[in-house]
């Protein structure tokens, strides 16, 4: 009798774990969560979360489910986020996710920087001049064509491209950080430290403009081993908003104010990056997603 009552159990379970745990199933609940909640179910859950043998190419549920999402994505998103050998499809999900949210800075570093209202704007503390950068670090670029608006306010800033770096605190003695910038050579060994097989082999890591003052600007790029200026820019207006099209498909970056394209920065880039900001003295910087497409057609 106890016999017949644990094969009926044991029968009901199987029926719920049937009903439950099955690709179309999971793949619903998926949508309604973040990468991070994913990898918690991936972890906790060992039917969701083990590699299946009779699955193509032996994904688990969760993996499973992640890969169908992607297929879902645009074209547009499908050519911003080429999958890396290495990757897996919660972990490129959560690229998808960070891709369709508003840019926002995510590493702010540096004495004289300040959140604003929101994660999407920053700003100096009036009367230091000396410059502090912010990462939008969480939206890394890896190829497509990714457009950005930044909107200052005051005279003293930049903005461009940066490898996806972490800055971290812990690494450094007091002071140290209060005004770290990429162009700075004295964090230039720390930065190159965190090289990795997806910055490819471009020796482009990062690329600015910068604004002194209403009509006199700068661009410069560096391979974090010399300081590269590149040309001076003519009536640029810092408190017009500025357009950046990264197109990592032709390796260059351009610049746009007024809906008319003014100059090619660089070309040669490669791998990832993520948009860059520096402030000082009093200035404020914004930033938005923009069309690339739509800023490509009117360049």
């Amino acid at each position: 009798m106890a016999g017949t009552r644990n094969a009926l159990k044991r029968q009901k379970v199987a029926t719920v774990e049937s009903a439950l745990f099955n690709p179309d199933v999971v793949f619903l609940l998926a949508a309604l969560l973040d990468a991070r909640d994913l990898c918690h179910v991936s972890l906790t859950c060992k039917t969701l979360g083990e590699r299946r043998a009779n699955a193509v190419d032996g994904l688990s549920l969760v993996e499973e489910a992640a890969r169908r999402l992607f297929e879902c994505a645009s074209e547009w998103e499908r050519s911003c986020l080429r999958k890396h050998p290495d990757e897996g499809w919660i972990e490129l999900n959560h690229h998808l996710l960070m891709l369709r949210s508003k840019l926002t800075f995510d590493q702010l570093v540096g004495d004289n920087i300040r959140p604003g209202r929101c994660k999407s704007f920053i700003r100096a503390i009036a009367g230091r001049l000396q410059p502090s950068s912010a990462l939008c670090s969480n939206h890394v670029m890896r190829s497509g064509k990714h457009f950005a608006l930044f909107t200052g306010h005051g005279g003293l800033g930049s903005i461009g491209v940066v490898r996806p770096v972490e800055i971290k605190p812990s690494d450094f003695g007091e002071g140290e950080l209060k005004s770290f910038r990429p162009t700075n050579c004295i964090f230039w060994e720390y930065l190159l430290g965190q090289r990795t097989t997806r910055w490819t082999d471009s020796n482009v890591h990062f690329c600015s403009v910068s604004v002194h003052g209403r009509f006199r600007s700068m661009s410069s790029w560096s391979d974090w081993l010399s300081f590269k200026p590149i040309l001076l820019v003519q009536g640029l207006q810092f408190n017009n908003p500025i357009g950046l099209l990264l197109d990592l498909d032709e390796g260059t970056l351009s610049f746009y104010q007024n809906d008319q394209r003014l100059a090619t920065l660089k070309d040669g880039f490669s791998g990832e990056y993520c948009w860059y900001a520096s402030v000082g003295d009093a200035t404020s910087i914004s930033i938005e997603r923009g069309s690339a497409l739509g800023y490509q057609q009117a360049g």
